[in-house]
């Protein structure tokens, strides 16, 4: 793709390759468990999507932020976050395995990534390859229905267990300082669904967003594949340290850990 391509369709592109790469990694992947001390305080439950689930680590099972969490925090993972996942799949099929752990009060922490994916769904649509973008792409729609099913995720895990912290990600540009022609493109999209997830975050109580925009950026060549000769725009282990920190920093927000 030529760096002059139109704004959206280089982005949702971007979208659609991390989707189907996490895809095909992952898609014979089960839940996993990090290992944790014998007297773990709670399960962790992990929803979203590929980069939830580990793609981009040597080892999702104990390099991926989640495993990473997991262990530092002496939690057991319970992982039902999938490679490709959208909103709604988080809501389908990850939301009812979870509340039920929620409803028994097994849970100590939620953590939640998604909505990158939702943007994939465009890519069809050719007045969404246009320059400028027209009334007839529905991206402002799409957005509004990711605000719509994130609020609907957080609003039954507060009512499964309300004293459960849940953390969302804010998604970084994981082609910043990497000089790819998707780097400008996603700088300026992605804080469109950032803020959208900072604001449902700021409608339930003990919810928060770990935010790794500032710690990603001019990063990328370092804490992600995309510049590896197998290109991956996913997380390294050290870019999955980091959003594991950034994760733990926002559950000390919430009184969790210290």
């Amino acid at each position: 793709m030529r760096p002059a391509s139109p704004l959206l369709a280089i982005v949702l592109l971007a979208v659609l390759i991390i989707a189907i790469a996490g895809a095909v990694s992952y898609a014979c992947r089960g839940t996993t468990r990090a290992s944790t001390p014998a007297k773990a305080p709670g399960v962790y439950i992990s929803l979203g999507d590929s980069v939830a689930a580990g793609n981009g680590a040597s080892d999702p099972r104990t390099t991926s932020f989640a495993a990473l969490l997991a262990r530092d925090e002496g939690m057991t993972l319970q992982q039902y976050a999938k490679a490709g996942a959208t909103t709604q799949d988080v809501l389908d099929r990850q939301l009812p395995p979870a509340l039920d752990l929620l409803r028994a009060k097994k849970v100590a922490v939620v953590t939640l990534v998604a909505g990158g994916n939702d943007l994939a769904a465009l890519v069809p649509n050719s007045a969404c390859v246009e320059d400028p973008l027209p009334s007839s792409c529905p991206l402002d729609a799409t957005l509004a229905g990711v605000e719509s099913r994130l609020g609907r995720v957080l609003a039954q895990l507060r009512a499964a267990d309300a004293r459960v912290p849940v953390v969302l990600l804010a998604y970084p540009n994981f082609f910043s300082g990497t000089g790819h022609p998707f780097e400008a493109p996603a700088s300026r999209v992605l804080p469109r669904l950032d803020d959208l997830i900072r604001r449902v975050a700021a409608r339930y109580p003990r919810t928060a967003v770990a935010d790794a925009a500032p710690s990603f950026q001019g990063k990328g060549a370092t804490l992600t594949h995309v510049l590896d000769p197998k290109f991956d725009p996913h997380p390294t282990d050290a870019g999955h340290r980091l959003i594991a920190d950034l994760f733990e920093a926002a559950l000390r927000t919430l009184g969790v850990g210290g």
